[in-house]
């Protein structure tokens, strides 16, 4: 009997510091999207100095990547730069002809804010002013303008009690008129929650998974899954009330930071698959997969 919504694939981890390139401490938490025939992930790689960048992985059936060895090279000015010691948790969205990598952009004194990035091959980028001010994570782009708008989630850094918010802007540039998600804070959830990858479209609804964590002696993190209205989306229709992933294998509750599955990346396949990639203890990626007539059937949508 299946226990979680989601099932882990049976070559996990797919992707660990071995498969790096180059001197590496750990790869984990990517983006995850289909170029064409292409699977493409965008993982944080932690190099033999602890400094984070972004790659490129790629592979032709979803579950055995080859890595870029190069990290991704985004131009932009000195000031820019400043801002990117460290570039993680990348979120990946098609919209419009082309790909938008969202991902956190840290200073050396771990100031944080949201870079984000343009490609159409994922060959070349393209840099975009920065979305949001300091202290903000967790954002990715829906794929789709909703009222004529492009529009994005993100959460501010601080506390427990931090909100998710949805914000719209006309060009990628001036963002404004946020509105708050709020949904049920369940015990599985409760110390803080924030959004998982970006969001999947289905006929009943914006799919969104969200991570929560659970503080212990240490801190928890599991995965759970949300549904949002297709118009007004910051209205949540369904809720699954447990979580549809949680640390359990040995790969997931011990590393750099145990207990944790996180996950930044989902594909929805044409046969109702939803792959989804996750860091595992801050160490590894692992693949879990999923249907979405269950997913969207476990969060209850009322309307």
């Amino acid at each position: 009997m299946r226990d979680e919504l989601l099932l882990r694939h049976p070559g996990n981890p797919i992707l660990t510091y071995r498969d790096v390139p180059f001197h590496a401490n750990a790869i984990y938490n990517p983006g995850a999207v289909k170029f064409g025939d292409e699977y493409i992930l965008i993982p944080r790689v932690e190099d033999g100095r602890r400094d984070n960048r972004l790659h490129v992985a790629r592979s032709s059936d979803g579950v055995r990547f080859t890595l870029d060895p190069e990290p991704i090279e985004i131009p932009g000015t000195d000031e820019d730069r400043v801002w990117e010691k460290h570039q993680y948790d990348a979120r990946v969205t098609e919209l419009e002809g082309a790909y938008y990598i969202a991902y956190c952009a840290q200073t050396m004194e771990e100031v944080v804010r949201i870079g984000l990035a343009r490609t159409r091959d994922f060959r070349t980028f393209e840099r975009l002013p920065f979305p949001t001010q300091p202290w903000s994570r967790n954002c990715a782009l829906f794929p789709e303008r909703i009222g004529g708008l492009y529009a994005r989630l993100d959460r501010p850094m601080s506390g427990s009690d931090a909100m998710t918010f949805i914000t719209f802007s006309p060009d990628l540039e001036f963002w404004g008129r946020s509105k708050p998600l709020d949904l049920r804070i369940e015990t599985w959830m409760r110390e803080k929650w924030g959004i998982g990858p970006a969001p999947i479209r289905t006929d009943e609804g914006w799919l969104l998974i969200i991570h929560g964590v659970w503080l212990a002696t240490n801190y928890v993190y599991r995965l759970g899954v949300v549904l949002l209205d297709l118009d007004e989306p910051w209205r949540v229709i369904g809720q699954c009330p447990e979580f549809i992933l949680t640390p359990r294998e040995p790969y997931e509750r011990s590393g750099e930071v145990p207990n944790c599955v996180f996950s930044n990346g989902a594909i929805l396949e044409p046969d109702g698959e939803v792959k989804v990639y996750y860091g595992a203890a801050d160490t590894c990626i692992g693949l879990a997969t999923g249907r979405v007539d269950e997913l969207i059937a476990a969060c209850g949508a009322s309307g």
